[in-house]
């Protein structure tokens, strides 16, 4: 057998059925499907055995409940009978060629570990790693780190030779403990950028937007740095490493919605378990490969300047990007997109700086210096977004001018000469990374009117953002009455009568 699909399951109800589908409709020839049932109550292990007894591609294994997902899928893997094992959760769904790419990415390259394109669906997917497919990819050069969840296809013998397994019971970093272990013994990990294989979904009230205990969380922390210390020796590469965990599991997590919205002592007891586990395992250097926006929290945490912080993470609060179409133009067939992109506070107040110094939003008690952003890299992107299942395309952009917190460019979209534009919908997406704030947004379509060509046909949705639509020939009819003009017909007596006469 080629793969094993292995999906740990408690009480999903409903939301199981758009993964039941994507699994069900995969393309590869020779698969199974793994459920391991964490003990579910509410009707979801009856229908799981339904499906068993439907399918002979499904199986059920029904386990007393664990608290965590690392116990089930370390059964899965144990059971698995496939040459490889890939992992998803009960909320998420594939598409159709996702099996059916990666194994063949696996064979083609031998790899032990493929990491197949993951699409959010109301979470944050890292860009960089998924730029373009590698065969042969790197963990530091490649910023594989920054996507650590199991959604990946492993070897089962390599993670039999190895024994990598999950913890288990009601921890928290499990994934990272698990999928780290396995990037530091890989022999080739291959990255496949080219289709979109894994939707990954945020679902209320999951395991993993449980408020978790500060002590605990952090304790697992560490033994995350410690399976880096295992592997890393003291430098450089281990710096870059801890800067990751550093931005994202203490810094960035300072600032989110979920956790200013806690109880105040629940923020206080994270924000001391953080700080001690800043004093104890991250040293001043780790600081400086952090973007310019962590710096300054980690500036004002390790001056334990409580107040501070949480005065400027609650101002920072809700900076988003606006956007700008400057303008469109036709390249014989290609459609050329001229756009500005600009961060700016909640209330719409732009970012601003002084002689290449930000100017916070409020005072802080830090250095001048360290307000210095000018030697921060910035980056412009556009994509364009399939409305069918939200998968972003990145298109080639040529930056036309660069501010502190502002860019323009100038991007391409050529579907002739770009297979993966398919037919159908896609909303233009600008992307801006600056200073560490990373933001995107719909293109505002702005009043640019400009008639269809070849395969494209550019329009402004309802609401005003510049979308087009990708046609699967030239002579392709498309129809023109948008909801807005449908409402309007329904609401003038006779109208719908007189359209369909017209038709006729």
């Amino acid at each position: 057998m080629k793969v094993s699909v292995v999906v740990p399951v408690f009480n999903t109800g409903e939301h199981l059925s758009r993964c039941v589908e994507s699994l069900l409709g995969q393309t590869l020839d020779d698969y199974e499907v793994i459920f391991a049932d964490d003990g579910s109550s509410d009707g979801t292990e009856t229908r799981l055995d339904e499906l068993a007894a439907e399918h002979d591609r499904v199986r059920v294994i029904h386990l007393p409940p664990s608290g965590g997902p690392g116990g089930p899928r370390n059964v899965g893997i144990d059971a698995a009978r496939g040459d490889y094992v890939y992992f998803l959760d009960d909320d998420d769904w594939l598409g159709p060629e996702a099996l059916e790419r990666m194994h063949a990415m696996a064979v083609r390259n031998e790899a032990d570990i493929v990491i197949g394109k993951m699409v959010g669906h109301g979470r944050t997917v890292p860009r960089a790693m998924f730029r373009q497919s590698r065969d042969r990819a790197d963990v530091l050069k490649d910023a594989l780190y920054g996507i650590l969840t199991p959604h990946k296809l492993f070897r089962r013998s390599f993670l039999d030779a190895h024994r990598i397994r999950f913890p288990e019971g009601s921890v928290r970093l499990e994934d990272h403990r698990f999928v780290l272990k396995a990037y530091f013994r890989a022999g080739t990990i291959s990255v496949l950028a080219d289709y979109p294989c894994c939707h990954w979904v945020r679902r209320p009230g999951s395991y993993s937007r449980n408020r978790p205990d500060p002590a605990h969380y952090y304790g697992a922390l560490r033994e995350v740095l410690d399976i880096v210390d295992g592997h890393v020796e003291p430098g450089p590469d281990r710096e870059r490493y801890y800067a990751h965990w550093y931005r994202g599991k203490i810094l960035k997590r300072l600032g989110e919605k979920s956790f200013l919205e806690a109880p105040p002592d629940y923020r206080r007891a994270v924000y001391d378990e953080a700080r001690r586990v800043v004093v104890e395992r991250f040293g001043e250097s780790v600081d400086l490969r952090l973007p310019f926006r962590m710096r300054v929290r980690a500036a004002l945490l390790r001056a334990d300047a409580h107040d501070d912080l949480f005065r400027l993470v609650e101002a920072e609060r809700g900076v988003t990007v606006a956007t700008t179409l400057d303008g469109l133009r036709w390249d014989d067939d290609r459609l050329v997109v001229r756009f500005t992109a600009r961060l700016v506070y909640a209330d719409g107040t732009p970012l601003t700086a002084r002689d290449g110094r930000w100017e916070p939003p409020v005072p802080l008690p830090i250095p001048a210096d360290m307000l210095d952003v000018t030697g921060e890299g910035r980056r412009l992107d556009l994509y364009v977004r399939r409305r069918e299942d939200s998968a972003d395309h990145p298109l080639p952009v040529t930056v036309e001018s660069s501010g502190v917190f502002a860019m323009s460019g100038e991007a391409v979209i050529d579907p002739a000469a770009d297979p993966a534009l398919r037919p159908g919908a896609w909303d233009f997406v600008a992307r801006l990374d600056a200073g560490g704030w990373i933001a995107e947004r719909r293109l505002e379509g702005g009043g640019v009117k400009i008639a269809r060509r070849g395969l494209l046909v550019p329009y402004r949705t309802d609401n005003g953002r510049l979308s087009v639509r990708v046609l699967a020939s030239e002579g392709e009819r498309v129809r023109t009455n948008g909801p807005l003009l449908r409402r309007a017909i329904k609401k003038i007596p006779g109208a719908r009568r007189a359209v369909r006469r017209m038709r006729a």
